[in-house]
């Protein structure tokens, strides 16, 4: 992760985060209008929020052209034609991306290792897309935590737009843990893990998103592979959960056709979105539920979409 580093060095050509004495916690929001035109992005002065009923100052509103860090993460480990397809849309909507645009691309099968760090070369990331290798180990439930810290610790150096994109093609029955809650003695027909064989990856996504409800970056999820057995639907409806508890948004892909228009949807969610920076009122319980809404006549016509809740307090 030491690579990670240079983008550190970067962050002071980015803009500063918002002065305040307080803690505060940044929301992603959408506007969308009710008419279906084209819509104007928030201000400041067009929200008033409340956080568990409490007042709450809207310290910034990062519009949908700030500067924005895309950190892509691969976890390819089998299906070669959708994962080449996936490739060949990632390298097509990212050569598409604003000028404002950061892209980093990092793999996480069998571990987190960094493969190129946040640039705005879009034939850097076309090339380093195209030689990821798509084998190994599922690593996405073992990686998205980490991937989650290090986007929140970029939140804390400057005030940029920030997306975690997973693209996937995982199975529960790839991971290096056993997941599949094996029968524990096949000659008792008593014995619960016959019942309930998806408990260990329900277990294991509730932990996850426990730690996640605390984090500021939203996670969207490209999944390359719908399964329709009982083991990968438990699954993938948990990393739907993962990325909703976040403000993001997950996509399942039943066929190769399906692929460019979950990848092309996911970008366009992530470069629309803004991020509202919320100050936190002194007293706050640990889980929060937010409530922001549109003030003046002028903004009738605009309706907002948005994360509504998250966990304050230490690891």
């Amino acid at each position: 992760m030491r690579r990670l580093l240079v983008l550190l060095c970067m962050l002071p050509l980015l803009a500063a985060p918002p002065k305040t004495g307080r803690a505060r916690f940044r929301i992603p929001v959408w506007v969308k209008s009710r008419t279906g035109e084209s819509v104007a992005p928030v201000t400041a002065k067009d929200l008033t929020a409340t956080l568990q009923g409490s007042s709450s100052r809207v310290l910034s509103v990062s519009p949908p052209g700030d500067a924005l860090i895309t950190l892509l993460v691969l976890d390819l480990t089998e299906g070669l034609t959708r994962a080449e397809t996936a490739k060949e849309a990632l390298i097509g909507e990212t050569g598409q991306l604003p000028e404002t645009a950061w892209v980093g691309l990092l793999r996480a099968q069998d571990g987190l290792k960094v493969i190129l760090d946040p640039t705005k070369d879009r034939t850097a990331v076309a090339d380093a897309v195209r030689a990821a290798p798509v084998s190994g180990k599922a690593g996405l439930l073992d990686t998205v935590e980490t991937m989650e810290g290090i986007a929140d610790a970029i939140l804390t150096k400057a005030a940029v737009r920030l997306a975690v994109f997973y693209v996937t093609d995982s199975s529960v029955e790839n991971y290096r843990e056993d997941l599949t809650n094996p029968v524990i003695n096949s000659s008792d027909p008593h014995d619960l893990s016959r019942r309930f064989p998806e408990q260990l990856v329900q277990e294991r996504i509730a932990k996850l998103q426990k730690s996640l409800a605390r984090r500021q970056t939203p996670l969207f999820i490209v999944h390359l592979i719908y399964r329709s057995d009982r083991m990968n639907e438990a699954y993938q409806n948990g990393l739907k959960q993962l990325a909703e508890t976040t403000g993001g948004t997950s996509l399942f892909c039943r066929s190769v056709a399906e692929i460019p228009e979950a990848i092309k949807k996911t970008f366009e969610t992530i470069t629309s979105y803004q991020s509202v920076c919320l100050e936190l009122p002194a007293r706050l319980p640990e889980s929060a539920e937010v409530q922001l809404l549109l003030t003046g006549n002028d903004n009738e016509d605009r309706i907002l979409s948005y994360r509504t809740r998250f966990t304050v307090g230490r690891e």
